[in-house]
C-alpha cells in the first residue's frame, strides 16, 4: 500500500494525472539510498546476523540446556556470521539483480527469519507437550520460506532460501540430530519449490503443501524417524498413522499460512505474483467493459495484443501472465476520445480532417496521460501503470510528422509565389511528434512495445503472406533498435530474435488466408448449370444409343468360291 502511495505521487509530480503540470523527474538522494544503497544493505545482513544469533543462542534448547553443534556463544555467532556472508555473495552472484535492490533483500532476509520463528514455535511445542524427538522434524515448517520467496520472486529465490534457511536452521537442532535435520530440511524446501513453480491458481497452493507433507512423511519413514520399516518389534499402526498425519497436516498449514499472509507481503513489498496477475487479466473490468462499448477497436486491439505478447515473453522466460494482465489496460486511455484513434473509426468521417498535424498528435500522446490517469482513480497495479507510461517509449508519431513537413513545404511555396507571409510557416520540431517516455524498462515493457507496433501495423497488409509478415515484423524490429528504444531492457539480440520468431507465428496463425466460399445465388447458378449440362449428356447419350440399334442397311457381302 505505502509503495502504491509513493508512487502514484511520483506520478502526478511528473504530470500523468489530470490537473497536474508535466514536471522532470528529479532524483531523490535519500530515496534512491533507502532502495539500492550499499550501506543500507550491509546494515541490513548485519542486523540479520545480530537477530539469527540472538535466536539461536537464547532459543528453546538452551533453555534446556541441551547441547549443541557448537556450545559457546561467541562460535555461535562466527558461524552464523560466516553463513550470512556466504549468503550474501551467492546473492550478489547468482541473483544480482535482486541484490541490488534493497526491498528483495529484506524479504530474503525477513522470509528466513520467520522460518526461524516458526521452527522454534515448533521447538517450543515438542518440548511443552513432551512428545517424541521424531516431532521435531514432523512439525517443523520446512517448506515456509522457499515456498513464499518462490511464489514472490521465482524458483531461484526458492531453492536459495531452502538452502540457507536449512543451514540456519540445523544450529537451532541439538546435535546429534543437526545433519539429519539439515536433509530433511533441503529436501523438504526443495519440494516446496517445485510444487509452487509456475503456480496459476490459489487453490492449487493447497495441493502443493499436501504433496510437501506426504513427502514429509515418507522421507521420515526412510530416515527412521517413522518406525514403518522397522520389523524388529511390532508396528504400531496407531503411532505411525498419527506421525504420518502430523507431517500432512503440517505442510497444508504451511500452504495455508503462505497464502494468508501472501498478498501482505506482494502489497508492503511492491511485488506481483503470477496468481495476482491471473486476477487481473480479468475482461470484466469496468474498464474492459467500458472499452468493449465505447472502443470497441482497441478492445480487440488489446485481445491480439495479450496473445502475442504472452506467447512471445514465454519463449524468452519473462512474465507472460503480467504481459497478457499490461496488454489488456495498455491503451485504456483511448476511452476518452476513441473515434480520434483508426481502429475506432467508422471509415467516413476522419476528426483529424480538421485538425491540425501537431493537433493531431498532441490528442494521440494525450492517451498515455490519459491512460495513467484512469489508472490511478481505478487503482491499477503500478507495474501496469509503468507499462502504460511506457509502450510507446519515446517512438516518433511519423504519420503526422510527415503530414505536418508536407504542410510546412506548401505554406514555403506559397511564401515563395507571395500568396503567404512568412509569419504564417508552422514550425515543425521532430520532438514535437514524439511520445514522453520513458522507454520500456523491463522485458515485458518491451515485448508489448514491440507487439503493439507489429499488431498495428499488420492491419495493413492486403495479403498477409508469410513472407511479407516476417518482412513487416523485421522492419519494426529494426526501427526500434534504431531509435534505441530497447536500450533500458533487459532483451538480449538473441530474445529479440526469439521474440520475432514467435510474433510470426502468432501473426499467420491468426491471419492465414481462407477458401472463397461462392455467394448463394452463385451456387444456384452454378447449380443450374450443372443440371443443365447434366440433361445435355443424357439426351445426347441416348441419341448415340439409338443410333446404335438400327439394322445396317449396308448390302451383305457375297461369300467367296
Amino acid at each position: 500500500m505505502l509503495n502504491r502511495l509513493f508512487s502514484n505521487s511520483r506520478l502526478k509530480q511528473q504530470g500523468f494525472s489530470s490537473g497536474l503540470k508535466r514536471r522532470t523527474q528529479k532524483e531523490d538522494a535519500l530515496r534512491y539510498a533507502l532502495a539500492e544503497g550499499h550501506v543500507v544493505r550491509f546494515c541490513l545482513f548485519f542486523l540479520f546476523a545480530v537477530g539469527i544469533s540472538s535466536l539461536v543462542i537464547y532459543g528453546v534448547d538452551s533453555v534446556t540446556e541441551a547441547s549443541r553443534l557448537f556450545s559457546s556463544s561467541a562460535q555461535i555467532a562466527l558461524v552464523v556470521t560466516l553463513i550470512t556472508l556466504t549468503m550474501s555473495v551467492q546473492f550478489y552472484i547468482n541473483l544480482p539483480q535482486s541484490f541490488a535492490r534493497n526491498s528483495r533483500v529484506l524479504m530474503m532476509l525477513v522470509a528466513i527469519g520467520i522460518h526461524l520463528l516458526l521452527i522454534e514455535l515448533s521447538l517450543y511445542l515438542v518440548q511443552s507437550f513432551a512428545l517424541g524427538p521424531e516431532y521435531v522434524f514432523l512439525m517443523a515448517p520446512c517448506a515456509f520460506a522457499p515456498m513464499i520467496m518462490s511464489l514472490l520472486l521465482g524458483r531461484n529465490h526458492g531453492t536459495m532460501a531452502a538452502l540457507y534457511a536449512s543451514l540456519l536452521g540445523s544450529l537451532l537442532i541439538v546435535d546429534h540430530s543437526a545433519f539429519e535435520f539439515l536433509i530433511f530440511s533441503l529436501v523438504s524446501g526443495f519440494a516446496a519449490v517445485y510444487f509452487t513453480h509456475n503456480m496459476r491458481r490459489r487453490s492449487r497452493l493447497v495441493r502443493a503443501g499436501l504433496f510437501v507433507g506426504l513427502i514429509n512423511a515418507l522421507l521420515a519413514c526412510f530416515m527412521g524417524m517413522i518406525p514403518l520399516f522397522d520389523f524388529s518389534s511390532g508396528l504400531e499402526w496407531n503411532l505411525i498413522g498419527m506421525q504420518c498425519l502430523t507431517a500432512v497436516f503440517v505442510g497444508i498449514l504451511t500452504a495455508m499460512v503462505v497464502g494468508g499472509i501472501l498478498p501482505v507481503l506482494e502489497s508492503a513489498f511492491g511485488i506481483t505474483t503470477a496468481l495476482s496477475w491471473l486476477e487481473m487479466a480479468d475482461l470484466n473490468h469496468p474498464l474492459m467493459k467500458r472499452m468493449t462499448l465505447e472502443a470497441p477497436g482497441t478492445y480487440h486491439h488489446c485481445l491480439v495484443l495479450a496473445n502475442l505478447s504472452e506467447a512471445a515473453a514465454e519463449t524468452v522466460g519473462a512474465n507472460g501472465t503480467k504481459c497478457r494482465a499490461c496488454s489488456y489496460f495498455h491503451d485504456i486511455g483511448k476511452l476518452n476520445k476513441p473515434s480520434y484513434f483508426i481502429e475506432n473509426s467508422d471509415g467516413i468521417h476522419n476528426p483529424h480532417d480538421e485538425l491540425t498535424p501537431t493537433m493531431s498528435a498532441l490528442v494521440i500522446m494525450a492517451h498515455v496521460k490519459d491512460g495513467v490517469d484512469l489508472a490511478l482513480k481505478h487503482h491499477l497495479n503500478t507495474e501496469i501503470i509503468d507499462i502504460i507510461r511506457e509502450h510507446h517509449g519515446t517512438s516518433l508519431i511519423y504519420y503526422f510528422y510527415h503530414r505536418a513537413l508536407k504542410r510546412k513545404e506548401k505554406m514555403e511555396q506559397q511564401v515563395r509565389d507571395e500568396k503567404a507571409r512568412e509569419e504564417d510557416v508552422p514550425e515543425v520540431s521532430e520532438s514535437g511528434f514524439r511520445y514522453p517516455g520513458p522507454r520500456p524498462r523491463s522485458k515485458e515493457g518491451a515485448i508489448i512495445s514491440l507487439a503493439d507496433a507489429v499488431e498495428s501495423a499488420s492491419r495493413s497488409l492486403v495479403k498477409p503472406t508469410p513472407q511479407r509478415i516476417e518482412q513487416l515484423i523485421e522492419e519494426i524490429t529494426d526501427s526500434r533498435l534504431r531509435e534505441n528504444q530497447l536500450d533500458e531492457c533487459e532483451l538480449t539480440l538473441h530474445d529479440i530474435a526469439l521474440i520475432k520468431k514467435s510474433f510470426a507465428t502468432t501473426l499467420r496463425s491468426m491471419m492465414h488466408n481462407r477458401i472463397a466460399y461462392p455467394k448463394q445465388d452463385d451456387a444456384q447458378k452454378d447449380k443450374g448449370a450443372a443440371e443443365e449440362d447434366k440433361a445435355a449428356r443424357k439426351k445426347r447419350k441416348s441419341s448415340k444409343s439409338k443410333q446404335d440399334q438400327k439394322p445396317d442397311e449396308s448390302p451383305p457381302l457375297k461369300a467367296v468360291g
